[in-house]
């Protein structure tokens, strides 16, 4: 059994590769970091009996769902599990963000997804069986100022994800779209996110990775991890979208 996990070299991404590998997947970790990719690698064969081989490369490149694509057809094994997690995180105000980082996101979080689920996901419908996990957020659960670029790519993921997990059902074939809150990695420190209290709490990265897998097992489609963003979500369905569009520019103003 093979896993391919994108965003793999810390985080998230790590904790689906150690879980994973737990589970007896041999694992490809793709992430630019190749010193990192290594570390997690070394760590992941020491405590397992698996493979566990390393890519180095910029999933936000315009290629780059291609180039994953290709090296994994070189190595001429079937993915069972396809982790598509790489991602990053902008803050601040919208007109003030460098142009250069929004279309890295964009092209990352939107049309390397695309490509990624559109180049594999034929060879798992042709056999019938296969998994992706779409690793989004919470915030994409409704619009968010001052990280509203992040949350309307991670809103893309969920929408895509859902709808292609319905046509890809009858042939046996699992899309999970899974939405973290926040969480214990170095994802507010890169985005430059200021330090608060999430109305969600926030969980490790094991504790979403855990989640994720076992709603992954009960062929679970969609999961938003932790019981507090669950109920944060749910409440703020039945809220007027002003209210909560208000209340998120007071608590995540710069």
């Amino acid at each position: 059994m093979l896993a391919v996990i994108t965003g793999a070299s810390r985080g998230i991404g790590e904790s689906y590769a150690k879980q994973l590998a737990g589970r007896g997947y041999d694992l490809l970790l793709v992430a630019r970091d190749a010193e990192r990719l290594e570390r997690v690698a070394r760590s992941v064969r020491a405590a397992h009996p698996v493979a566990a081989e390393t890519l180095a490369l910029d999933l936000a490149w315009s290629d780059a769902a291609e180039r994953l694509y290709s090296e994994v057809r070189l190595r001429g094994t079937a993915v069972d599990v396809l982790v598509n997690n790489a991602g990053f995180g902008l803050y601040g105000d919208f007109q003030a963000l460098p142009m250069p980082r929004i279309e890295e996101m964009v092209r990352l979080h939107i049309m390397t997804l695309v490509k990624t689920v559109r180049l594999f996901l034929p060879d798992m419908l042709a056999r019938r069986s296969g998994a992706m996990i779409n690793v989004a957020s919470t915030a994409g659960l409704r619009p968010l100022p001052y990280l509203a670029l992040y949350a309307a790519t991670k809103a893309f993921m969920i929408s895509f994800g859902e709808a292609v997990a319905m046509e890809a059902r009858p042939y046996g074939v699992l899309i999970q779209t899974c939405c973290p809150g926040q969480t214990a990695t170095e994802f507010h420190q890169t985005a430059g996110v200021k330090p608060h209290r999430s109305p969600g709490g926030c969980q490790t990265a094991d504790a979403v990775v855990a989640e994720s897998l076992a709603a992954l097992a009960g062929q679970g489609r969609f999961v938003v991890t932790g019981w507090r963003n669950r109920i944060v979500a749910q409440v703020q369905r039945f809220l007027p979208r002003q209210v909560v569009l208000s209340a998120a520019a007071r608590f995540l103003k710069p």
